[in-house]
Formats: C-alpha cells, sequence, structure tokens
C-alpha cells in the first residue's frame, strides 16, 4: 500500500498535532516513519498505545544513528 502525497501531507499534519510539534513523515517500505524530537515521538508512540497496558506491536520509537533523528513508525 503506497500513500499518495496528500496522504502523507495528511498524516504529517495528523502526527504534528498529536505531538504538538512539527513532525515529517516518510513511507518506507510497509512502515510510516515519523521523524521529529525526542518528546514528539514519544507523544506519537503514547497516542498509539493508549490502550491501558496492552502495547501495540506494530509501533516502535527510536533513534536513527545514520540520519541523526528521532523517529516513530507504525507498520501498515
Amino acid at each position: 500500500m503506497m500513500f499518495t502525497e496528500n496522504q502523507l501531507a495528511r498524516t504529517s499534519r495528523d502526527f504534528s498535532s498529536i505531538a504538538k510539534e512539527e513532525v515529517t513523515v516518510e513511507q518506507i517500505g510497509s512502515g510510516l516513519y515519523g521523524f521529529g524530537s525526542e518528546l514528539a515521538t514519544l507523544r506519537l508512540f503514547a497516542k498509539y498505545n493508549s490502550n491501558g497496558a496492552i502495547h501495540n506491536a506494530k509501533c516502535r520509537v527510536g533513534y536513527s544513528e545514520n540520519l541523526g533523528k528521532f523517529y516513530f513508525s507504525i507498520d501498515l
């Protein structure tokens, strides 16, 4: 499933709204990656894992050494 440019722009706006700061979104393979500050990515992770103690295995957060950026990713 490939996202269109409009869908990526809308997802970037949605992620930025949740994170309360600018987040850029890219589709890499079968995942969506939101790049932003550490706090922004943790806010996204918390939002997508808001089912109490149940962890959403499709969501990850981390730091990319090669890009030098924090990321939040969700598998499609």
